[in-house]
């Protein structure tokens, strides 16, 4: 081979090794781009529907991986500016569960459920999602996705009275 041949395959061999470094920075920032696309149409969404984060808990009666024998509760938090305060009746039932998902609907790594939430006599809790966890009882640390969605579940409930009352929701100063 001659040298022009040999400065061809080394500026050849530069572009691809320039353009195998910038895939992933373009890959990220488009998968970032979406993300922040996709929160910006569900901010306009809930808006058009008058849905407001960290003031409600609405039923959901379908969607994937619904289950007819269970009761699910959802929450739409926003823990950036402040905390979520949530309060309910834990009823019989066969499980119960406060999972937190983040944009990409994977559960975050802190949730309650019946064995290891703090009741009073009465079955009342009070649960707190937060950016900034103080060690309260109940406490489900949202910083991993600050905004985002929560699902109560309850499956197979005894007393569907219970099941179906609506857990409180309100928000919280930080402190």
């Amino acid at each position: 081979m001659n040298s022009k041949a040999y400065r061809r395959l080394g500026t050849l061999g530069f572009h691809l090794a320039v353009i195998l470094l910038l895939l992933p920075g373009i890959y990220y920032g488009v998968r970032e781009f979406r993300v922040f696309r996709i929160q910006r149409l569900r901010e306009e969404r809930l808006q058009s529907e008058g849905i407001t984060p960290n003031t409600a808990a609405f039923r959901v009666n379908e969607g994937q991986g619904f289950n007819p024998n269970n009761v699910y509760w959802a929450v739409l938090y926003d823990c950036r500016e402040t905390d979520v305060e949530i309060t309910g009746i834990i009823p019989k039932a066969r499980y119960w569960s406060m999972v937190p998902y983040d944009d990409y609907t994977l559960p975050l790594q802190s949730y309650l459920f019946d064995g290891d939430v703090v009741r009073d006599q009465e079955g009342r809790y009070t649960a707190y999602l937060t950016t900034r966890p103080r060690g309260r009882p109940n406490e489900i640390d949202v910083s991993a996705a600050p905004v985002g969605g929560l699902i109560i579940r309850i499956s197979f409930p005894e007393d569907s009275t219970a099941a179906n009352a609506a857990p409180g929701v309100r928000p919280i100063d930080h402190d």
